[in-house]
């Protein structure tokens, strides 16, 4: 996963109703720093680096939990995100064994 998938996730989960702001998903669902995500936003390049597996195991494992205990209609948009997590995960791994 890249820090554009990042910033993607959250203002999906933020248009759910999932998050209140980036500080709060910096924070409760990334297990970082309160600037964590504004940072990957606005430091020159940093939107192509590569998300530690840490981050993105928290993030993807806290999302599972969620689904398992929501209506299904919200749970097919939660599991829809993690499929999106997933597939960036796999770009970002062949596109790291490329260079």
């Amino acid at each position: 996963m890249v820090g554009h998938t990042l910033a993607v996730t959250y203002y999906a989960m933020r248009n759910m109703g999932l998050v209140k702001s980036k500080q709060d998903y910096s924070r409760r669902w990334l297990g970082r720093g309160r600037t964590y995500l504004r940072d990957f936003e606005f430091r020159a390049g940093r939107d192509a680096v590569r998300v530690p597996m840490k981050t993105v195991t928290r993030l993807r494992a806290r999302l599972r939990v969620v689904a398992d205990r929501v209506p299904a209609s919200i749970r097919t948009e939660i599991e829809g995100i993690i499929d999106a997590i997933d597939r960036s995960v796999a770009v970002a791994d062949l596109l790291s064994r490329r260079t």
